[in-house]
């Protein structure tokens, strides 16, 4: 079946080679490095010595770099000798690795699954381990890899229901996939027994937790005072941050700020879309519904702003710390998945998330149960619980230190995983 797989894939790749570049020509997407898709990655400046080994992770987005992030900082302290090459597949994850991991040595775009480019790549890298974030399965990079007896290890593993139905439909195909890697590293439990119930060997099977705790930061008093002066926002407003929301989400959350503002006319909403290709969107709706509001990137900052528009890269997980409540995103209307709560719970924040939240299901019912974030299913459900929180006065007291308390509790698994790697390095 994986020959198939290669002869298919490389007689697509005469297909996939122009229609790609035509695509991002006229698009503009995809256009940096774009010879790297078809694996031209840069050669190395320096020659490498016989004993230098190389390291090479395929972080696909910025919430995989972030992940990884802490765990080749750890790795990079222990062999400063040792050859990181970073892969990822969009814009705002190549520039993440350029500002949380600036020591590795190269960072490029990863190739297309199909033979002629993965084997381009594959010879011009040479990794010694290959490492995989969450679900980047590439089923031909992963037989090449095999077939030269390089380790490949999957790293902040997790199957969702809707994934798991999708790998037990596929049978001894989805088997032989996973079986290709040497040691696959789950966020939980719930992971591991989802592979194994598709027959994959118990003994390559290790629970480590999630690493993007061991990359949160509680943001100080000081720089939040900052951000609330950046935002126009008086000390006195309290604020709801609504962050990476997904269409459809938007209107719900404006219909119920509508509300809460006949209650509460201090609150200031800073809405936040995942993408932000929507805001131009995102503007029409505001105006249509005659919403005042403020971009970030036009913001005056003795305006007095009641609801901004964040329009900014990489700023989301500050903003929270202003936040009295966040509501976290995709997670209202189906199919969603859920974007991660750690964020703003590390601010000492509530969060509030809708009922879709698979690719977060373990850490959301854990934190359901510590009464740290609130499920709500519609618009009624999310005023009610907004109302409650708002009026509540004691989680401004007792929020911080709950929460704080509850991210060192599942930290350690950047360290568990360099562990791992530097083993199979070995």
């Amino acid at each position: 079946m994986t020959i198939a797989y290669h002869l298919i894939s490389t007689i697509l790749a005469f297909f996939v080679a122009p229609c790609f570049a035509i695509f991002s020509l006229v698009t503009g997407r995809k256009r940096r490095g774009i010879l790297q898709h078809f694996g031209l990655v840069p050669l190395s400046d320096e020659p490498r010595s016989p004993s230098q080994k190389t390291l090479w992770v395929f972080a696909l987005s910025l919430g995989e770099v972030t992940a990884t992030a802490p765990v080749l900082k750890i790795i990079h302290e222990k062999r400063p000798d040792l050859r990181i090459v970073v892969s990822v597949t969009t814009d705002s994850g190549y520039d993440g690795a350029l500002q949380k991991i600036p020591f590795a040595d190269q960072i490029i775009f990863h190739p297309l699954d199909c033979l002629p480019f993965t084997l381009t790549a594959l010879n011009r890298i040479r990794p010694d381990v290959f490492v995989v974030t969450d679900t980047g399965f590439w089923p031909g990079l992963l037989d090449l890899l095999a077939r030269r007896k390089i380790p490949a290890l999957l790293f902040n593993g997790r199957i969702s229901k809707r994934s798991r139905r999708r790998y037990q439909a596929l049978g001894n195909l989805s088997k032989n996939l996973f079986d290709r890697f040497s040691v696959l590293c789950m966020q939980s439990e719930d992971g591991k027994n989802a592979l194994q119930s598709l027959g994959v060997d118990p003994s390559r099977l290790r629970v480590i937790g999630d690493p993007k705790f061991d990359a949160l930061i509680e943001v100080p008093e000081e720089e939040r005072k900052k951000i609330r002066a950046d935002l126009g926002i008086s000390k006195t407003n309290r604020v709801w941050v609504a962050g990476s929301t997904h269409a459809g989400e938007e209107e719900i959350i404006l219909d119920v700020y509508h509300e809460l503002k006949k209650k509460f006319d201090d609150l200031v909403l800073v809405l936040a879309p995942r993408r932000l290709e929507r805001v131009t969107a995102l503007e029409s709706l505001l105006r249509s519904r005659k919403i005042p509001f403020a971009k970030r990137t036009a913001i005056n900052e003795t305006s007095g702003n009641q609801m901004i528009l964040l329009d900014t890269m990489g700023e989301l997980g500050k903003v929270y710390s202003i936040g009295s409540i966040a509501f976290v995103g995709n997670s209202l209307l189906p199919p969603g998945g859920g974007h991660s709560l750690m964020e703003p719970l590390t601010q000492g924040v509530p969060v509030l998330h809708g009922p879709h939240v698979e690719n977060f299901s373990q850490i959301a019912e854990d934190l359901r149960q510590s009464e740290l974030a609130f499920p709500v299913n519609d618009a009624d459900e999310m005023e009610t619980a907004m109302t409650s929180l708002l009026e509540n006065t004691t989680p401004k007291a007792i929020w911080p230190e709950l929460a704080s308390t509850w991210v060192r509790s599942h930290q350690g698994a950047s360290r568990r995983m360099a562990d791992i790697i530097l083993e199979n390095l070995e």
